[in-house]
Formats: structure tokens, C-alpha cells, sequence
């Protein structure tokens, strides 16, 4: 009974979070509605908001596989592994949303982002080698969203969904467990990165402002970035004790600040002793 209530009320709590982060966006992300229509924002922000779309439906999945099946033995075959699609349809909303937007359009692109999303969370749960592996997210701010606070967001809230220019998007693996081999230390993951910078506008940086002037910035140059770098693995800590399983909790989707090698497609390699 008790892990039941448990269950119970973590799906409860979540349905509020979700209901609420959908009145949030319908009024602060979108500024007007129209007639429902499509849009292809494919190559805009360098795949950044792809790669965004992928990461909330494969955690979102996940989350409910845990809730509703055996946290405990995420390969078996006894669960109901379709429940990792639950990222997809969650999602879905917010594509309608999209879809009527004034600013926007439904992305064919998001949806099929959405739906590898959830077809990764799948694999995740059926296949011990790709459960080894994580996708995680960082975050820092930069001064891009001063410049354009109105699409890359005002406050540290909306940038962290809007500046592209400070996300980083991961994947974390346990090497020791792919390889069958001690390589690391038991708590320490290798992280593969993914980010950009100089990004203004979703294809350029250029663009018209509200008075009519346009307003170049085709001077700052718009650049991928691969990383390497390690992170902590989560599930180690959290296995100790009920306090560091709360104190480790959000590492699960979170990259732990670690040192990273950059690779910047302008300026190189770059060594960070501490990258987020």
C-alpha cells in the first residue's frame, strides 16, 4: 500500500507541475495565436532545440517507466516498456500549442525528435549496453540573451529554456559496464557534449527590430561545440543512503561540473578546468 500512495502521489504531483508549465507557456512563451499551421525550424540553433525535444521525451518516458514499473530491473521483459512513449504524448501539447502560435508553428522536426526521444528511452529499458549510457543537460548563461533578452529570455528561468548559446546537451557513459572492464571509478561516468555559441537568431544574426530597424550582428560568428569531459554516476551515490539519494538526485538529469576538452569549430581546442 505504501509504495502504491508513493506511486500514486508522484504521478499526482507531476500531473500539477505539467498542468501549470502548460499555462506558463501559453502565456509567457507565446505572444499571439492564428489559424493551426506547420513550420520547418529543422536547421535552426544549430539542432540545439532538437536535441532539447529529444531530452524531455526520453526523461519524461523514463520517469513514468520507473514510477509504474521495477525501477529496480530496468531490463526486464516482464514491464510495460511502452510507457517510455509517454514522452511523445506529453509532448504533444506543446506542439499543438506551437501549432496555433503566432511566432511558431507544429515542427514536423520536433515531433520526430520527440519520438526518438521516446524510441531511445525504449532501448534504454530493453537493451543492459544503451542503459549504461545517460543523456544529461547543463546550463550556464552568457551575455548573448542581454543582447536579445526578448527571444533568449529576460530572467535565468527563460534563458535556460531559450538561450541555446548555454546549453549543452550529453551523454554520459559507464565505460566499466559497457566494456566489462575497470577502466574509471565506480562513481565516475565519461560525458560526450554537444553545444554552440554566437547564436542570435535561429539561422542568423540578423534580424528586424520592433521599430523597423534591422539590427546586425552578422560580426559574431555562430560555431558548434563538441566536448569531453567526465561526470559522476548518480545511481552510485544515491545507493548509500536516503540522504544521498536525495542530494544526488537531480545529477541524474543534470551534468556535474567537471573539467571539459572543447572542441570549437572556430577557435580549436579549448581546456576548461571546470565546464556547466
Amino acid at each position: 500500500m505504501k509504495a502504491a500512495f508513493s506511486k500514486r502521489s508522484l504521478v499526482i504531483v507531476f500531473a500539477v507541475v505539467y498542468a501549470l508549465t502548460l499555462v506558463w507557456l501559453s502565456s509567457v512563451w507565446y505572444q499571439g495565436y492564428i489559424g493551426f499551421h506547420f513550420f520547418n525550424d529543422l536547421f535552426e540553433w544549430e539542432y540545439l532545440d532538437k536535441l532539447g525535444h529529444f531530452f524531455a521525451s526520453f526523461h519524461l518516458g523514463l520517469f513514468f517507466y520507473k514510477v509504474l514499473g521495477n525501477s529496480e530491473n530496468l531490463n526486464s521483459s516482464l514491464q510495460k516498456k511502452w510507457i517510455c512513449f509517454s514522452g511523445f504524448i506529453l509532448l504533444l501539447p506543446i506542439e499543438i500549442l506551437d501549432g496555433f502560435s503566432l511566432n511558431y508553428g507544429a515542427s514536423p522536426a520536433d515531433l520526430l525528435a520527440n519520438g526518438l526521444g521516446s524510441v531511445f528511452c525504449y532501448l534504454h529499458v530493453s537493451f543492459k549496453l544503451i542503459s549504461n549510457t545517460l543523456p544529461k543537460f547543463s546550463f550556464h548563461t552568457t551575455a548573448f540573451s542581454i543582447i536579445r533578452p526578448d527571444l533568449l529570455g529576460s530572467s535565468v528561468f527563460q534563458q535556460t529554456l531559450k538561450d541555446y548559446n548555454g546549453q549543452t546537451y550529453w551523454l554520459s557513459v559507464d565505460p566499466n559496464k559497457i566494456l566489462n572492464t575497470k577502466i574509471l571509478p565506480s562513481w565516475l561516468l565519461l560525458s560526450i557534449g554537444y553545444g554552440a555559441e554566437g547564436l542570435l537568431g535561429g539561422h542568423d544574426n540578423e534580424w528586424q527590430a520592433k521599430d523597423g530597424n534591422v539590427i546586425d550582428y552578422s560580426n559574431v560568428t555562430r560555431t558548434k561545440r563538441v566536448f569531453i569531459s567526465v561526470d559522476i554516476n548518480a545511481d552510485y551515490f544515491r545507493s548509500k543512503n536516503k540522504w544521498f539519494n536525495y542530494l544526488f538526485a537531480p545529477f541524474v538529469l543534470i551534468k556535474f561540473p567537471a573539467p571539459a576538452i572543447e572542441i570549437n569549430f572556430e577557435r580549436g581546442i579549448i581546456l576548461h578546468p571546470i565546464y556547466f
